[in-house]
């Protein structure tokens, strides 16, 4: 065990103490959003369906894919954006979420092989699926109800992609953002969208950022144990 993996096991074990269950927050809508989606415990039909897809090599662990379903089911996106493809894996839980999903992954040749590859299985739901090679194929009037942002896009500074995600999301999206902390990929973006005025809730849930886009209510930070 590396000295990182072992500060990341601390930094998580006291997130579950000092985070958990709700516990210091005030909003109702952000409560039940922590207890009812993010620690939700039941499980769901499609979870059998999809835990044999997630082992060691997989780039997100099988409990992010069973957020994401979660996620997606409770608000019922139905037009879900992915920026950059992973392979299927993101795609996977919100793809058996709603056979009306509308999914669009930001994908070169291979990413769009290996994708189809992953839900070889599942191929009745491939009329679901819009491959685009680049952001620049998505239209200007397009919003998704769920934007899954993996990576910085060819072309755009951190702050630049930022206002890009919100000219093509609306007042109740998700934006569900991978690898937020220091020394990852994505932490100037995920600061930019803390401090935007367009974001009202944000959750740290550590490798993980959530921003819910929720008008009148009061701008909101969270930390939470996941």
């Amino acid at each position: 065990m590396t000295a990182k993996t072992i500060k990341d096991y601390l930094n998580k074990g006291v997130r579950r103490l000092r985070h958990r269950k709700g516990f210091g927050v005030h909003s109702p809508f952000a409560f039940s959003i922590i207890t009812d989606v993010i620690e939700e415990k039941s499980a769901y039909y499609a979870y059998a369906n999809m835990s044999r897809t997630y082992g060691a090599k997989a780039p997100i662990p099988f409990k992010v894919a069973c957020l994401l379903l979660r996620l997606a089911n409770h608000f019922k996106a139905r037009r879900i954006l992915e920026v950059s493809c992973d392979g299927g894996y993101s795609i996977l839980p919100v793809l058996l979420t709603d056979s009306r999903n509308a999914i669009i992954s930001i994908a070169d040749s291979r990413q769009k092989k290996d994708t189809l590859k992953l839900l070889s299985w599942y191929k009745e739901r491939f009329g679901q699926l819009t491959f685009f090679e680049s952001l620049s194929f998505v239209a200007d009037d397009y919003r998704a109800d769920l934007m899954i942002v993996s990576s910085l896009p060819p072309g755009f500074t951190q702050q630049d992609f930022a206002q890009w995600v919100l000219s093509h999301t609306h007042e109740t999206s998700l934006i569900f953002v991978k690898g937020i902390q220091p020394k990852q990929p994505l932490v100037d973006f995920w600061d930019s969208f803390c401090d935007n005025e367009s974001i009202d809730i944000t959750m740290d849930l550590y490798d993980y950022g959530l921003a819910i886009r929720k008008p009148r209510f009061y701008k909101q930070h969270y930390v939470v144990s996941f």
